[in-house]
């Protein structure tokens, strides 16, 4: 069920739930690297998209990421943009999670550790 949950919120990442190819992947990652402002608009906008998803998505994230449900749109959004851009989110963990299939990196990634 927390699966569901952490594929739900990466929707938020991945456009229109589709997967993003490898080039479109690695561009991303080095503008997020690269630019203090493109990062700081990227959690901004997966914040605002995370606390529209609903509660009970909101309170499995925050379960999983052992968060209160308050801080879970900025915790879940900096702590994926930090797992991108240090390159321990991977292209393929990006491409399972589209596909329903959270990886043992987006839960590390997600829960801080």
């Amino acid at each position: 069920m927390i699966n569901r949950y952490v594929v739900l919120a990466l929707s938020a990442l991945v456009l229109s739930g589709c997967g993003v190819s490898q080039a479109s992947y690695a561009t991303s990652r080095e503008a997020l690297r690269g630019s203090p402002g493109v990062r700081s608009d990227f959690v901004d906008t997966c914040t605002r998209k995370i606390a529209r998803k609903p509660l009970k998505t909101r309170q499995g994230i925050a379960k999983l990421m052992n968060t209160s449900v308050a801080k879970t749109p900025r915790t879940y959004c900096a702590r994926l943009t930090q797992g991108i851009t240090s390159g321990r989110l991977s292209h393929s963990d990006i491409s399972a999670a589209s596909r329903g299939q959270v990886t043992p990196a987006v839960v590390r990634v997600l829960q801080g550790r």
